[in-house]
């Protein structure tokens, strides 16, 4: 089993990067969800940044792909 760090134990350069990777919203949802039970009213700023994060991939994405018929 892999150990856990919360991140507020992390140096803040490394708090700072760590805002840029996905997984970190997701597994704060995951853990809220089936840890503590706890609802959207709780875990709507993580979501809310997990779906820019989606909204943002998506955008590159369809920009970069080319549209031919």
């Amino acid at each position: 089993m892999t150990p856990q760090f919360p991140i507020e134990n992390l140096p803040i350069v490394i708090q700072w990067v760590t805002t840029v990777i996905p997984l970190r919203y997701y597994l704060v949802i995951v853990r809220g969800i089936f840890l503590k039970g706890v609802g959207f009213d709780i875990l709507w700023p993580q979501i809310a940044a997990l779906g820019l994060w989606g909204t943002l991939v998506l955008a590159l994405a369809a920009s970069r792909s080319r549209k031919t018929l």
